[in-house]
């Protein structure tokens, strides 16, 4: 019975740490007027061409960027950041080794409409894909369910001026025990 109870309070302990859900946002970034890229392990995710800012003190800031509260900074991806590489499209990648599964995102297009198609991919294997519109106002974006854990997240942004702001990420990120 000792040994049951003892099994059975190690797998509750592994299922508890596991995944812990956070709202990611940006509020803990130092406030800077000008866009400089998101850091690397900020919030436990690895972020590629993700950009951030206080969109209150950023000149360049669109009406899209300044929906949330002041003193907050925004995430996006975009602008004048992909116009250096050419064409009409623009990436960033969230990714983490020990994955992490989306449930949602608020975000809005910066400067204008944008066509945004989410990838997922687990240790290199596509998941799965979703596709969505955004406008100049905030709106909420649901992943799909069916992804479950996932290792990265490619956003494809496309249109005139290639921008997607985050505000903020809701997702459960797996928690890796440290070696002993």
């Amino acid at each position: 019975m000792k040994k049951t109870l003892i099994v059975l309070a190690s797998l509750l302990a592994l299922a508890i740490g596991a995944s812990a859900q956070q709202q990611v946002n940006f509020s803990q970034l130092p406030l800077i007027s000008s866009p400089a890229p998101v850091p690397n392990g900020y919030d436990q995710l690895n972020w590629g061409n993700f950009f951030y800012v206080d969109p209150f003190t950023w000149s360049g800031a669109g009406p899209g960027y300044r929906l949330g509260p002041q003193g907050d900074d925004v995430a996006f991806i975009g602008g004048e950041y992909c116009r250096l590489g050419g064409g009409n499209t623009c990436f960033g990648t969230l990714s983490s080794s020990s994955g992490f599964e989306l449930v949602s995102a608020e975000v809005a297009g910066g400067y204008g409409p944008a066509a945004v198609t989410a990838m997922a991919y687990k240790n290199g294997n596509y998941i799965g894909a979703v596709n969505f519109f955004v406008g100049t106002s905030m709106e909420t974006v649901t992943f799909p369910s069916n992804w479950g854990i996932i290792t990265n997240l490619s956003l494809q942004v496309t249109g005139q001026t290639n921008d997607l702001v985050v505000y903020s990420l809701s997702l459960y990120t797996i928690v890796q025990d440290p070696p002993r």
